[in-house]
């Protein structure tokens, strides 16, 4: 009928234009299979460089392609092999949808390929494209080259792994948000050594290295980046100071009745919220019903917010006032938690400077962990490690991705 005819024709365009094939080359035959015959061309001969239109033989060779999956049609390339006059040998013809040796379209293993830099897994894909897990992978693992370049502003964090050592170590690039690269173990053997494997130039390059309060980061950092100055990530002193409040509420949780220790326990993000950020009347009673009950915890989540108030500042020398502040409260108070918190503040306080002066910090990593953390979820672990690293950096490095979640951002949705 005229209506299957049209639909047909709009078949054969469709797959002419999107694999960039010249008119009238494909045509369809019975049980719903395309057969794809290229124009007679003037090709020279790949052995001795003389022109030839002279035909050898043709071959049928069945071609995946994206276009034609989950429908009841297939694709045959009748591949043309030439014959040179000048030294008898045959070739076949040139062609840009199919490499040599492929069994899938160019356009096939790019859109494979595409699949890996979103949250998916290699079984998923493979169903998704009819072929097997094996293939899958096969096909990935040479796409994705190893970067030996670094940035003016890195990260460097630990997350925990689940392919070889219990921790990896993520290295990132802070100004064009990045992934650069994944070392399989935190170690400082190993960290050492991956680090310098690095050109001495490209390190030199670095001059800002945001890290969490470790001192193993902190020493390499100082003898790998000669450059660098280090910017201490903020919202880590911010849990410690959490995290102090919280020892506090435990301590006095455990003196309590066991009703009131389930209040305590269930309106502990009470304490733990900033108070300018209670939004009802409701939660600010709240609150304040918990703080009557202690005098040490009322003292707790007033440094508590004192410790926020340094982190709000603006320089060093605002930082430097309001720290001294803080200092005085805190002897004041004689609150070991909060005595230790000090002490790291005081120990660090020139890197923590520096992350204000900057506005360096972990964020876009811990960002990176946790999609590191949903890929691990989804794909059920990794047993290589090799597979592991060259699918995380090509996932937070897909820019697909990246316009996804801006487009998502602007609308209001969490990334």
């Amino acid at each position: 009928t005229n209506t299957l005819r049209r639909v047909v024709m709009f078949k054969l365009d469709f797959i002419t234009s999107i694999l960039h094939l010249p008119e009238r080359s494909l045509r369809l035959i019975k049980d719903n299979t395309f057969i794809l015959t290229l124009p007679v061309v003037l090709h020279k001969c790949p052995h001795c460089n003389k022109p030839t239109t002279r035909i050898h033989s043709y071959r049928n060779q069945p071609v995946k392609s994206v276009f034609l999956f989950k429908t009841n049609y297939s694709l045959i390339y009748r591949k043309r092999r030439y014959f040179c006059n000048q030294c008898l040998k045959p070739f076949s013809e040139l062609n840009n949808f199919i490499s040599r040796y492929q069994r899938m379209s160019k356009a096939t293993i790019d859109a494979l390929v595409n699949e890996h830099g979103f949250l998916s897994s290699s079984t998923d894909i493979a169903r998704r494209f009819n072929i097997s897990t094996t293939t899958v992978q096969r096909i990935f693992k040479h796409i994705v080259p190893d970067s030996n370049k670094l940035s003016s502003a890195i990260s460097i964090d630990e997350f925990k792994g689940n392919a070889g050592a219990k921790f990896q170590v993520v290295i990132n690039d802070l100004v064009n948000y990045n992934c650069l690269n994944i070392i399989e173990d935190r170690s400082p053997d190993i960290l050492y050594a991956k680090i310098l494997e690095y050109p001495l130039a490209e390190r030199l390059k670095v001059r800002h290295v945001s890290i969490d309060l470790s001192p193993a980061f902190k020493k390499m950092v100082e003898e790998c980046f000669p450059n660098a100055k280090i910017a201490a990530d903020k919202f880590h002193t911010v849990r410690m100071a959490n995290d102090a409040l919280d020892t506090i509420r435990k301590e006095l949780q455990n003196t309590l009745p066991k009703e009131q220790r389930k209040y305590f326990k269930r309106s502990k993000y009470l304490l733990l919220s900033r108070e300018k950020n209670l939004k009802t009347d409701n939660d600010r009673t709240a609150l304040q019903i918990m703080l009557n009950y202690s005098d040490k915890l009322s003292a707790a989540y007033a440094l508590k917010e004192a410790y926020f108030n340094i982190m709000d500042s603006k320089d060093s020398k605002e930082f430097t006032a309001c720290l001294k502040q803080f200092q005085l409260a805190v002897e004041k108070q004689e609150l070991k938690p909060f005595q230790k918190l000090l002490k790291t503040t005081i120990r660090w306080k020139s890197e923590i400077i520096h992350a204000i002066a900057t506005g360096y910090n972990n964020g876009f990593t811990e960002g990176c962990n946790t999609t590191i953390k949903n890929l691990k979820r989804i794909c059920y672990s990794f047993r290589s490690f090799v597979n592991f690293k060259r699918r995380i950096i090509f996932l937070l490095n897909n820019p697909d991705r990246k316009n996804q979640r801006k487009h998502r951002d602007s609308i209001g949705f969490c990334a």
